[in-house]
């Protein structure tokens, strides 16, 4: 199981809490014909099914793994693959969010410069929406094998060697509390992508998905695969 840390938790739960709260509200209001009560439960209701995501990400995940067996299996080719359930329910949260924020705009008439705030969310989520449903239909993965590693993803792959990167570190997104595993790539080049990841991340570039692991099992078994694999090529194997 991917496990939290004990503040994650308790700020996890807190959500969760507060959220079925305002669920019950907003049930209360579509009861009684009070405006506002649909957009209420399911504002709150996509906050309350990512908490428990966050509390219980395992119950998304298509695969069982272990970073030890994973290891084990050196050097490979091993093949790593996103869960295509966690896709979709990402994709029907980003519309959750994406289709209240944009009845509010669209219905509550907010000034300028809140819509100046609001419409960037509609844009960001809702066009989130058919990338991850594309994504989940043809598939994300991570491919391991003693020369480097592959991220296919969206029908297209990029390929890595293990010479050409930084040990692994997983780094919470800002804003967001999500964790990615994230690297140098020097044969990325200098790259107007790779400096955004930079100053976001303070690396050049990031793994899309943990693949079912927790991310500091994820960076963990990826730096010892890769000492692995510089060792025997090294050692002439």
């Amino acid at each position: 199981m991917l496990k939290l840390a004990r503040g994650d938790r308790g700020r996890n739960v807190l959500l969760l809490g507060i959220s079925l709260l305002f669920v019950a509200a907003g049930l209360g209001m579509i009861a009684t014909g009070a405006d506002g009560g649909v957009t209420t439960t399911v504002f709150f209701g996509v906050c309350a099914a990512v908490a428990v995501w966050q509390l219980r990400p395992d119950l998304l995940e298509s695969e069982s793994r272990s970073a030890g067996s994973l290891a084990a299996q050196f050097p490979g080719p091993v093949i790593l693959r996103a869960s295509v359930r966690k896709l979709l329910f990402l994709a029907l949260m980003a519309a959750g969010f994406g289709g209240v924020t944009l009845w509010m705009v669209l219905h509550e008439a907010p000034s300028t410069a809140m819509q100046l705030l609001l419409w960037p969310g509609v844009a960001l989520f809702l066009g989130g929406v058919p990338f991850l449903i594309l994504t989940a239909i043809r598939g994300s993965a991570l491919h391991l094998d003693e020369t480097g590693f592959t991220v296919v993803q969206l029908g297209r792959a990029r390929r890595v060697r293990w010479r050409d990167v930084s040990v692994f570190e997983p780094v919470s997104m800002p804003g967001s509390g999500q964790r990615l595993v994230t690297f140098d790539d020097t044969s990325a080049g200098a790259t107007r992508l790779g400096a955004m990841n930079q100053h976001l991340i303070g690396r050049n570039a990031g793994l899309p998905d943990s693949y079912g692991l927790d991310p500091d099992a994820l960076a963990s078994l990826l730096t010892a695969w890769r000492k692995r694999a510089l060792q025997r090529e090294d050692n002439g194997f």
